[in-house]
């Protein structure tokens, strides 16, 4: 049996919560201003980012994501005790897998700042 990770769990909590809010009697709605995000949404927050073929920093790159491009968390994996993700880059449809530490959720109050942002 895999053991989570605190973030893994914190993504599935945030999940879980997301799914308890929209089943209640309260309706979820955003504004089109500021839209509610994806449950499974989620931004490079590392300079660069090689999205790999595989779950292995042997496989073969097939592209690149950048510091504040968001992406849709995709599936995760833990091979040899790393934990990874598999995204799709918004910006580039490019699927493939990054190590977990390099993306981070909008819940996980990890800030990236670009110019003209912070």
């Amino acid at each position: 049996m895999k053991t989570l990770t605190r973030r893994t769990l914190t993504r599935v909590s945030a999940a879980l919560t997301l799914t308890l809010a929209m089943s209640g009697a309260a309706a979820v709605t955003a504004t089109s201003a500021q839209a509610a995000p994806s449950v499974n949404s989620c931004y490079i927050t590392a300079s660069a980012a090689n999205v790999r073929s595989k779950a292995s920093t042997s496989s073969t790159i097939v592209g690149v994501a950048y510091r504040g491009w968001t992406c849709t968390a995709l599936d995760y994996s833990y091979p040899g005790g790393v934990q990874w993700a598999k995204i799709r880059v918004n910006k580039t449809g490019v699927v493939g897998w990054v190590r977990d530490e390099l993306v981070h959720s909008p819940g996980e109050g990890v800030t990236v700042c670009l110019p003209g942002t912070c």
